[in-house]
């Protein structure tokens, strides 16, 4: 089951959120919540790269918990097995490259938490993205992201 909410930042996310950046050197807008319950439950492979994501910034994660491991894949290359343990720091980057996964590990039995900090666009940036794309706004009439 998924359960997505929408939250404000509460003060432990905001210090949580305050050394990931400073870690990084990336401002963050957006934090997911993933809980694994145990080795079964597991996220298929996937690339981050939604349109409402800034793929310039690179996507953070912190894992408690479980041990789990995490697949790498790129075309035209040999995947990577990396174990994500709890308090580990992930950083990654180049999201239309690669894809990732959390497989199943059925001798997993405790459960995981992760945090994946990530830059989303606004609304309004999304708007003019999109107004941009379809109508061919030249550059200099666009906002500067920041």
């Amino acid at each position: 089951m998924i359960l997505l909410a929408v939250m404000t930042w509460n003060r432990t996310m905001l210090k949580i959120k305050y050394n990931v950046e400073k870690k990084t050197g990336f401002e963050y807008n957006f934090v997911l919540l993933n809980f694994y319950e145990s080795g079964p439950a597991k996220v298929g492979a996937h690339k981050d790269d939604e349109p409402s994501l800034d793929l310039s910034v690179d996507i953070a994660t912190l894992s408690f918990g479980a041990c789990r491991d995490m697949i790498f894949s790129k075309k035209g290359c040999k995947s990577v097995r990396q174990a994500l343990e709890a308090g580990s720091f992930l950083l990654m980057h180049d999201q239309k490259e690669w894809t990732h996964a959390i497989p199943s590990q059925p001798c997993v039995k405790e459960s995981r938490i992760s945090l994946t900090f990530r830059r989303v666009w606004s609304s309004l940036q999304q708007s003019l993205d999109v107004m941009e794309r379809d109508y061919s706004i030249p550059p200099c009439k666009r906002l500067r992201r920041e």
